[in-house]
């Protein structure tokens, strides 16, 4: 991560987020979308997810029942030991991680069951669809912990000025 833009990410998205809220909310859809495909291949060339690992680290993604079923039976388990042993069910009502970080989180943040992740990790973090429109409150919160949301955000801000 040498870009300069990079440079204590953390710490500036954290005071952004107001910034950030309010060019979402004011944002053009069209050339947001037509932005972000180039903006996500820039960041993902620059910012090395396994170097990372945040969101695997502080978070968890939903576990839904495709999802289930496809990582017990690569795990060779029944659906309700997968359930039992490693989820629980939000106060939204669907099944997350039990604990944080991820038990299924290598120590070289690789993850253990990458072929069969869930699909919302394999979607993470959402950046080359509309879901930064569309579910502003959970983009704001991925910019504080995830350095490509906040990369995508910030260019995106760069280029409306």
């Amino acid at each position: 991560m040498s870009d300069e833009l990079l440079r204590a990410w953390e710490k500036k998205s954290g005071e952004r987020q107001k910034l950030y809220k309010n060019y979402l909310h004011r944002a053009d859809k069209n050339t947001v979308l037509k932005a972000l495909p180039d903006l996500n291949a820039e960041a993902f060339e620059k910012i090395d997810c396994l170097k990372c690992g945040n969101c695997c680290k502080g978070y968890s993604p939903r576990f839904k029942k495709p999802d289930i079923k496809r990582i017990a039976k690569h795990l060779k388990m029944k659906d309700g030991d997968l359930i039992n042993n490693y989820l629980r069910v939000d106060e939204e009502g669907d099944y997350v991680m039990r604990a944080a970080p991820c038990s299924f989180l290598g120590e070289d943040n690789y993850c253990t069951i990458y072929d069969v992740r869930p699909s919302d990790c394999e979607r993470f973090p959402y950046t080359e669809d509309d879901f930064l429109l569309k579910r502003q409150p959970m983009a704001l919160k991925n910019s504080t912990f995830c350095p490509i949301t906040y990369y995508i955000i910030e260019k995106l801000m760069a280029a409306a000025k």
